[in-house]
């Protein structure tokens, strides 16, 4: 019997991967915010943002169908671009990783903020940031190994509570929140806040690149990686848009002046009991993926420096196994960008870092089939219509970004250019 065959993804471990891996805190702690500076056309931003994701995750599934090798967006673009654009696109998968960190860890004081009042105090809240993160780098570089446990945790203890919160609060919706529907959407479509507000929900909709990235683990990936990728981005979105909804018509203008909006609807039909419970649930998830996120994020730099784009050092493993200078620079940066910024900013950030990511994903499909002479296994369908769809909407994305944000953007690009040619350099001289 072969058993590398039957320890292959099925269609539904597939689809329940790309579940896990999209819905996240973004669910849980943006919807405020996007109803705050829109209002009701939040419900377009979803669909625009799904659409995107949807375009997006099929370039990563075509690309991946060319490689054996898992690498992600740092290997498709090496092979269409060349290895300084290869480079650049590693550093900001670490990038990600890092800020992604960061952002959770500050996701996660937010509802526990919502707890305990005390804690939305600047000086407590770095404080927090700083033992937090020095916490799971201790227990990283310790080589404890979490991830299956985490990973059960994560999935029932985020979808549990939404499910709860659907199939409830549907029937607590007060439709005269609604009014007039058309004349708020057109009003602030055309808006100021209307691209800023796309940007910042897209973040609930990244994580759909791990899907095309297991593509080596799945049974018969030219026709269940497609098919997974749709059903995943339909059903987020699905269940997103359903979520905006009941948080529009129980809570109504109130959801932009709340923190925690899920808990806070919750609390309109299950009282006290249900914000606990939604906050308590949302805190394990969102923990989960905290500590998940310390374990992958050194794990770029390990990648890069095992393909000789890093000193071979931060590669170098210690007493328990883990690498430790990795562990050390990646924990550094986090606390750092933690401190810094609160959880809108760091979810902001990080969709910058994405793009910066996908986009050159979203080209790669188009130079790969006229570089390469072998078919992908899977190809898009539409000629090049939808690879150019993701990058221009991505684009529009990125010019969205405040100077702030695009500032840090450029100085991870700079300090990447800096890096590979000091590196370049080192290789001659040895």
């Amino acid at each position: 019997m072969d058993n590398s065959k039957s320890s292959k993804l099925d269609f539904w471990s597939i689809f329940f991967l790309g579940v896990n891996s999209i819905i996240g805190s973004g669910i849980f702690l943006l919807p405020n915010k996007v109803y705050k500076d829109v209002g009701m056309t939040s419900i377009i931003v979803i669909l625009i943002n799904a659409f995107l994701a949807l375009s997006l995750a099929l370039c990563f599934a075509e690309c991946a169908s060319r490689f054996k090798e898992n690498g992600s967006a740092f290997l498709y673009s090496k092979a269409a671009f060349g290895n300084f654009m290869g480079f650049e696109v590693g550093i900001f998968t670490w990038f990600i990783g890092i800020v992604s960190w960061a952002a959770e860890t500050q996701g996660f004081l937010t509802i526990l903020n919502s707890l305990f009042p005390t804690l939305n105090d600047p000086i407590y809240n770095k404080v927090l940031v700083i033992i937090i993160c020095s916490l799971l780098g201790l227990l990283n570089y310790s080589g404890v190994d979490f991830s299956k446990i985490l990973n059960n945790i994560i999935t029932v203890t985020k979808l549990i509570p939404l499910i709860l919160f659907i199939s409830i609060g549907v029937f607590y919706i007060h439709l005269h929140d609604f009014t007039p529907f058309i004349t708020q959407i057109s009003s602030n479509i055309f808006s100021s806040n209307f691209g800023s507000a796309t940007l910042l929900i897209f973040y609930a909709f990244t994580g759909f690149d791990l899907l095309a990235v297991a593509a080596g683990d799945m049974k018969n990936p030219q026709k269940n990686l497609p098919k997974a990728i749709i059903s995943v981005i339909c059903f987020c979105s699905f269940f997103y848009l359903i979520i905006m909804l009941i948080c529009i018509g129980i809570l109504g203008n109130n959801l932009g002046n709340t923190a925690v909006p899920i808990a806070s609807a919750t609390a309109k039909f299950l009282g006290n009991f249900g914000f606990l419970f939604v906050t308590i649930a949302t805190l394990i998830s969102i923990g989960g993926i905290t500590v998940a996120l310390s374990f992958i994020a050194p794990r770029s730099v390990v990648a890069m420096s095992e393909n000789n784009y890093f000193p071979k050092k931060f590669a170098k493993v210690g007493k328990h196994n883990t690498p430790g200078l990795a562990i050390f620079l990646s924990t550094l940066i986090v606390i750092i960008l933690g401190t810094y910024g609160d959880f809108i900013f760091l979810a902001g950030l990080t969709v910058i870092a994405r793009l910066v990511e996908y986009i050159p994903t979203a080209f790669a499909v188009i130079v790969l089939r006229k570089k390469l002479t072998t078919e992908p296994l899977y190809k898009i369908p539409f000629g090049i219509t939808i690879p150019i769809f993701a990058i221009l909407v991505s684009l529009w994305l990125l010019s969205q970004a405040t100077l702030e944000k695009i500032l840090f953007g450029l100085g991870g690009l700079i300090l990447g250019g800096i890096l590979y040619f000091y590196f370049i350099k080192i290789k001659g001289k040895n």
